[in-house]
């Protein structure tokens, strides 16, 4: 390899697309490849529209990078909540085809964004790395399952894997999903004054981590080589907010009234998600520094500015 690049899959997307950024703010070459990007040279920027269903575009692409990072994902836990086949043919099928790829090209690192949240199941409280997986739902079947092929692909090639493991991520550009993205929903609720549905009590307590908190730990792993073929790390902030506590916080920050629509529980949502992170604090020195509140302010100074109040928003007094 020339020149070291980095290959961005999913770089449309809601991390791809801001990592892309840093990237290049940093001076580094990157490759962006995602299915709706341009097709242009910016500098050291490559954009390239693609997916990593082509194999002969990843072999065109491969030669020239020394790390993947691999932030696709056709799903949500909404989306594919009653069709596990969405999960197989939309995420795991492709990842196989990207896994067969790189095998050909000794030495790349694959950096792969699973889920904290959604892997752990009812352990997710206290979980380490080395604990035992345990998903509710597809999509985090899904991602444990992109996990193991990725370890098996390790061991059979000269690939090395990281595979980083966020809890709940927010921050300007996150776009709202079904079933997904609490944060821009709950805001967009703020602005348009539609109820916010809250399945259970809304005593579940999550841990969330701002979008540059997660930038900053993704720099760190691509910028030290890994010290095995495959590495697991969690990334939590240690910011907890209950879903009703998330709600108070978000009324404040907006200055607005979030009217709440209670429905049963669900059978895929566990009370309390709170992973360690010591591991990748301990060997690449990592630690979230953006504190929830202040988190949220910068997400609602973007988001207000992108989108429209409501009729029926109501401002607090």
């Amino acid at each position: 390899m020339n020149q070291k690049k980095t290959l961005i899959l999913g770089a449309s997307g809601f991390v791809g697309a801001a990592l892309v950024q840093r990237l290049v703010q940093q001076g580094k070459h990157v490759i962006a490849l995602g299915h709706a990007e341009a097709i242009e040279h910016q500098g050291k920027l490559v954009r390239v529209r693609g997916t990593i269903e082509d194999c002969e575009l990843l072999k065109a692409l491969l030669p020239e990078c020394s790390h993947v990072v691999h932030a696709a994902s056709r799903t949500t836990p909404g989306t594919s909540a009653h069709e596990p086949e969405l999960e197989i043919l939309s995420n795991l099928l492709p990842l196989g085809n990207l896994l067969k790829c790189m095998a050909g090209f000794p030495g790349r690192i694959l950096i792969y964004l699973s889920s904290a949240g959604a892997i752990y199941g009812e352990i997710a409280h206290d979980a380490t790395e080395c604990s035992p997986l345990r998903p509710r739902s597809y999509y985090g079947a899904g991602k444990a399952a992109a996990e193991a092929f990725i370890h098996a692909n390790t061991m059979t090639s000269d690939t090395r894997a990281i595979i980083i493991r966020p809890t709940n991520l927010y921050g300007p550009g996150q776009p709202i999903g079904k079933g997904f993205a609490i944060v821009p929903t709950l805001l967009q609720r703020a602005l348009d004054g539609q109820p916010f549905q809250i399945w259970g009590d809304g005593s579940a307590v999550r841990d969330f981590i701002y979008l540059d908190d997660l930038l900053d730990a993704l720099i760190a792993v691509m910028t030290q080589p890994p010290d095995q073929k495959f590495g697991i790390y969690n990334i939590a902030s240690g910011n907890l907010a209950s879903i009703l506590q998330l709600v108070e916080l978000c009324q404040t920050t907006s200055n607005r009234r979030i009217h709440l629509e209670f429905k049963p529980a669900r059978g895929v949502d566990v009370a309390r998600v709170s992973p360690h992170s010591e591991r990748i604090a301990e060997i690449y020195g990592w630690n979230a520094s953006t504190s929830l509140k202040s988190g949220l302010q910068r997400t609602w100074r973007w988001f207000s500015s992108h989108a429209s109040p409501g009729p029926s928003a109501t401002v607090l007094l």
